[in-house]
């Protein structure tokens, strides 16, 4: 069992590397949160070595648990059967690996004294923090002030403006922004907040939500302030008048942002063109479900989603190019398969009816539950749980409230054991880092300008390492390297178009089109631009007059430019 200092220097670690993760403005290609995610998983080790510094430690094990281990399950059976790369998901497997280490770390610390509490409390803080250092963020970018490298810079154009301070994206942001609206919550029902500075605070983060223009905010609040409505027991009853003031307030700020935008010299889109601007999430949720119902025992592989959406995009509306369906429910159908998908999600289900809504619960498990909302609202239009600094949190939560619910004994756990558990993941943390940023120097290769010395650094950084989980990458590099020609053998034909699938880009697309154009296949090529034009729909037109250059000039261009969409194709 922890000591209180162990408990609160563990908490203060996690808590520490938690926030810095929100607050990292390092985003680089080809995984932007790889450093963010970093953070957080070492938090999630450096808990586990504080157990190890006990002579008999001890760990709760809750049930809930298992269901990540499901998941990973079913990963190994898609690997015997070949239809995934050992590669490709061994990110995913220490994410889930991570996930269930933090449902046991949430259940343990709840069993210590004053263990909800002082979790909540570290919670809060944390989201409360970066949330408000991110409005202060926020109105540095749409200052136009250049404050890298501490804030992430967003140039002021003729675009509308989303500013993400150091999340980097919007949507992720207004997720954080709603965490932190839920931690005011739990300060003010547990007296850390009074009233007014409470109603403050959420009114700077509710211009913060606005400001990113997320319509997840548009339903996130609304199922809020309709939580709060309800007198539980262990809270304090909340003005209803108040927070539909709150409520209505966030509302014209929504409405009203074009006008203030403009006053503060940027440009902002309007609720009308967030209601009827294009809807790409449909067409994703579309091919998950076919994927789904063609692939239905197992799917098409853990992390498959955006290799299957190359293939079948040309049957599709146009959408985006993506990996991943941007809804829970139909990715995990779509990658896992019915049964696999339906138990989980069944499972998960009743586990909520259990702890969240039948039981009594508690102020802590009220601050969870407003956690859990916001968090499957955003999964349902994008996937904020495949990223670590909301996966890992979320579990700790998880691992909370099942040890409320159904309260277990620790099991003794050897010291030897965690100590072995925390070294090599601490190893294996050290190792993905060189490793990925091998692939960040790679991409940067690629930047060099044509006439630079590149030869040795090309050999150096672009070639395959012996051991590596990013060899995808790799045969990214050298599929941007090569060049198109005629006489190309079969096995350069089947990397291109392998490659290809993996990466969907606009340029790779449209390379495997004049791979085959040039060695014999222009019915491929046709059907390559369709899908090209059905994934990077505002990409296509410069494509098309490239196609259309070059079909002047070479007969087997021009045979596949006759059947190519139109330039402006919907």
């Amino acid at each position: 069992m922890l000591s209180n200092k162990q408990f609160n220097a563990a908490l203060g670690i996690f808590g520490a590397l938690l926030f810095a993760s929100f607050i990292l403005p390092y985003h680089v290609r080809p995984l932007s949160t790889y450093y963010n995610d970093a953070l957080v998983a070492l938090g999630v080790l450096l808990a586990i070595s504080l157990f190890a510094a006990n002579l008999k430690p001890n760990l709760s094990l809750p049930k809930i648990a298992i269901l990540p281990l499901v998941i990973i399950t079913v990963v190994f059976v898609q690997l015997l059967l070949g239809m995934v790369q050992f590669d490709r998901v061994a990110l995913p497997i220490l994410y889930l690996l991570l996930a269930t280490a933090a449902m046991l770390i949430g259940a343990t610390w709840s069993g210590l004294p004053n263990g909800n509490d002082k979790i909540c409390l570290m919670m809060t803080s944390v989201h409360l923090l970066a949330s408000l250092s991110s409005v202060v963020m926020q109105g540095i970018q749409i200052a136009g002030i250049n404050a890298t490298p501490f804030i992430m810079f967003i140039e002021r154009n003729a675009q509308a403006l989303r500013p993400y301070a150091n999340v980097a994206q919007p949507n992720q942001l207004a997720l954080l922004l709603c965490l932190g609206l839920a931690s005011i919550w739990w300060l003010y029902q547990s007296s850390r907040l009074d009233r007014w500075t409470s109603v403050l605070l959420a009114l700077l983060l509710l211009w913060g939500v606005a400001l990113t223009q997320s319509r997840i905010g548009w339903i996130i609040l609304p199922l809020f302030v309709m939580f709060c409505f309800s007198k539980r027991s262990d809270s304090k009853a909340i003005n209803r008048y108040l927070l539909v003031l709150l409520l209505a307030v966030y509302a014209l700020m929504v409405i009203a942002l074009p006008t203030i935008s403009s006053y503060l010299g940027f440009f902002s889109g309007s609720v009308q063109g967030h209601i009827g601007g294009r809807s790409e999430r449909v067409a994703l949720m579309q091919q998950a479900w076919y994927m789904a119902t063609q692939h239905p025992w197992l799917g098409v592989g853990w992390f498959g989603f955006g290799p299957e959406q190359v293939k079948i995009a040309a049957s599709f509306p146009a959408t985006t190019y993506a990996e991943h369906s941007h809804n829970l429910v139909l990715n995990l159908a779509a990658e896992l398969g019915f049964p696999v998908a339906i138990i989980i999600l069944c499972v998960f289900a009743w586990w909520l009816l259990q702890t969240c809504v039948l039981a009594k619960t508690t102020r802590a498990v009220q601050f969870a539950s407003l956690c859990f909302i916001a968090i499957f609202v955003h999964s349902m239009v994008e996937y904020p749980m495949w990223y670590a600094f909301v996966l890992i949190p979320f579990s700790l939560l998880v691992g909370m409230v099942h040890q409320t619910r159904y309260p277990s004994d620790d099991v003794p756990v050897p010291q030897a054991a965690l100590a072995f558990c925390f070294m090599l993941g601490f190893a294996l943390l050290l190792w993905l880092t060189v490793d990925f940023q091998r692939v960040v120097f790679g991409y940067r290769v690629l930047n060099v300008a044509p006439g630079v010395q590149t030869s040795l650094i090309e050999k150096e950084l672009l070639a395959k390492p012996q051991l590596t989980v990013f060899s995808d990458y790799y045969s990214y590099f050298k599929l941007t390297k090569l060049l198109p020609r005629e006489g190309m053998d079969e096995r350069e034909i089947d990397f291109v178009a392998a490659t290809t699938s993996r990466f969907g880009y606009v340029h790779a697309l449209n390379k495997l089109a004049e791979v085959y154009a040039l060695n014999g296949a222009p019915s491929k090529a046709a059907q390559v631009m369709l899908t090209l034009q059905r994934l990077h729909p505002f990409s296509y037109a410069q494509y098309f007059d490239y196609w259309k250059s070059q079909a002047e000039l070479d007969q087997r261009y021009a045979a596949v430019f006759i059947a190519m969409p139109k330039r402006d194709a919907d």
